[in-house]
């Protein structure tokens, strides 16, 4: 069954897109791919931007589309080939989750986006997944 954790920060979505950065390269380092959902494509280019500058002595292979392999950034509705790790920037939780080894909700300060990731917690919980909560505080700024 699907492994399910949320992530909470105090800052907004550029937060968010730093903490997804950190994740990726900790799936990358044991092998795993990983798909990245961002909104917009606005947060794909900044996403994209980050994995390039985040790290100066780091090299995490990605791209944007679905198709890319081993790291994805996309807004697409489909998964494409992506079974391993799911990093979820969009307010709502995609259909077809459940394909995948580990979910991980992030969640930012905007009020709106907030109540969503609320619904999406009880959801999981609801039908029974493990899930883990994190609160990162201020760990990850804008």
């Amino acid at each position: 069954m699907t492994k399910v954790s949320f992530y909470k920060l105090l800052g907004q979505r550029h937060a968010a897109l730093k903490l997804a950065c950190h994740l990726i390269e900790k799936a990358c380092k044991i092998d795993q791919q990983v798909l990245c959902l961002v909104e917009d494509d606005h947060s794909a280019e900044q996403l994209d931007h980050l994995l390039w500058d985040f790290q100066p002595t780091a090299f995490i292979p990605h791209g944007r589309g679905v198709d890319q392999l081993p790291v994805a950034i996309s807004t697409d509705p489909e998964p494409g080939q992506h079974h391993q790790l799911l990093i979820n920037l969009q307010p709502a939780t995609p259909s077809w989750f459940s394909r995948f080894e580990r979910v991980i909700e992030l969640i930012y300060q905007q009020p709106d986006y907030e109540q969503v990731k609320r619904e999406n917690f009880r959801f999981f919980k609801d039908r029974g997944y493990s899930l883990s909560f994190h609160d990162l505080g201020d760990r990850f700024t804008d």
